[in-house]
């Protein structure tokens, strides 16, 4: 999970930049739909970004630390490859409750400067965590002049810049949709990214397209979207193998493991720097089995007057800090919250219970079990990561060797140093995220052709 909204600090110092943008056509078949292309040089990216950090309030924020982002993304950028054509993808799919949903993601594509389709792969790329709609990956095409909103998308594109055709599901309650998110309901978020990708690989294979797919097929998320890359993997490759074959791919930092790690955090009754991510879950799986049990329900789980106050405040329109201060979380003074104390005994009596079916639902929601991969999968988390504790890699790996998987299968500890002791609301799990998805794509283009 990512504290997205301490990124509302940092956008007081963004400095506008001069964006190449011309509008383009495509052409898309009836499954899925695209807005209008937007033509960026990636130059301008990483020139708006290099020159916001000039300023004092971008180097107080405790959130995303751009300054690694430089050191990690800038040279793709400044270096790049290619220029980039952004558009948005509208594409039907199937919500977490079961019925048909409109969707919608963002897709870069890399474009020739000699007018010829370079033969690129396809990178999924599944984002972390994020309350607020309109950070949404496909948003940022409405906010161009704020890149600083927008962290994951300054990493698809750099990647995008360097020969990669990459692909940004918002996800069931972000981009255009306003249903609710199914977080970390791992099947529902894997059909979605899956029906991305299957939209994504037609829009590719159109005359308009600014390049061609070699068939390579990579997958790479962080927090939640490592989570989602993981599951995204496994209905891959247990029900689509006959359609796409992954080349690699590389979960980061995700909490794989709901019912035993996860779990264990729910239940702590240490102070969190994230406490939103409890109600998250309660109101993403009351949405997805509600109709199966009322255990997740606001009623059943939550507290009053917690049980009114937070459930509306997931419809997509309150970044997470304020839901962490609604929750009784201050940041000024900083004042951390035990997450479990919006709960009720009774639901703690159930999350306690590993026969009960809360449990049940948990283990269901496990990225891990079930399967081992037969593809390249590199794990990377920090040690200290304080918000997704480094476990769930550990398990995920042990299940995976466990299940002969070893040969492909890689877990690396991430090495970064990150430095939080002088804010108390700083988190390792947010300053190792340039680092680690540095690190991650540079593990899947390894194998590109």
């Amino acid at each position: 999970m990512e504290l997205a909204g301490l990124k509302r600090a940092f956008r007081k110092a963004v400095v506008a930049a001069a964006l190449l943008i011309t509008g383009c056509g495509s052409n898309a078949s009836p499954q899925q739909a695209t807005s209008a292309a937007v033509n960026i040089d990636p130059a301008a990216l990483i020139a708006t970004i290099t020159a916001s950090l000039q300023q004092s309030t971008a180097r107080e924020l405790a959130g995303w630390e751009w300054s690694r982002f430089v050191s990690s993304f800038g040279s793709l950028l400044t270096g790049k490859k290619f220029n980039l054509q952004l558009q948005k993808v509208t594409y039907s799919s199937t919500g977490a409750n079961g019925s048909t949903q409109t969707l919608t993601g963002l897709l870069i594509l890399p474009v020739g400067s000699d007018g010829t389709k370079p033969a690129v792969p396809i990178l999924m790329y599944q984002h972390g965590t994020e309350t607020f709609r309109q950070f949404s990956p496909s948003q940022f095409l409405a906010h161009q002049d704020r890149p600083a909103d927008y962290p994951e998308v300054m990493v698809a594109a750099s990647i995008a810049a360097n020969g990669y055709a990459v692909a940004m599901a918002d996800y069931e309650g972000m981009g255009d949709n306003t249903s609710l998110q199914p977080y970390l309901v791992g099947t529902p978020l894997a059909t979605q990214v899956i029906d991305m990708l299957k939209a994504s690989r037609d829009i590719i294979a159109s005359i308009n397209s600014t390049c061609a797919w070699n068939n390579q097929l990579f997958l790479l998320g962080y927090s939640e979207g490592g989570y989602v890359t993981m599951t995204t993997a496994r209905e891959l490759q247990l029900r689509h193998a006959g359609e796409f074959t992954i080349t690699a791919s590389a979960p980061l930092s995700g909490p794989y493991d709901v019912s035993g790690v996860m779990r264990g955090v729910m239940l702590s009754d240490n102070p969190f720097k994230a406490p939103f991510f409890l109600p998250f879950v309660l109101t993403a799986y009351n949405y997805a089995y509600g109709g199966r049990t009322e255990l997740f329900s606001p009623a059943v789980s939550m507290k009053p007057p917690f049980s009114t106050t937070l459930p509306p405040l997931f419809a997509g329109t309150t970044e997470s800090d304020r839901i962490n201060e609604a929750m009784g979380m201050s940041y000024n003074p900083v004042q951390l919250i035990v997450p479990k104390s919006i709960l009720t005994q009774q639901f703690m009596d159930h999350l306690g219970n590993v026969s009960s079916p809360v449990v049940t639902i948990l283990v269901e929601n496990d990225a891990y079990r079930g399967w081992a991969p037969t593809s390249p999968m590199r794990l990377i988390h920090h040690p200290n990561d304080e918000l997704v504790p480094f476990a769930n890699s550990q398990v995920a790996f042990n299940a995976f060797s466990t299940a002969g998987a070893k040969s492909v299968v890689s877990l690396m500890p991430e090495a970064a140093v990150v430095d939080v002791s002088g804010n108390p609301v700083q988190t390792v799990h947010f300053g190792a995220a340039f680092p680690e998805l540095s690190d991650g794509w540079k593990f899947l283009d390894g194998f590109k052709k």
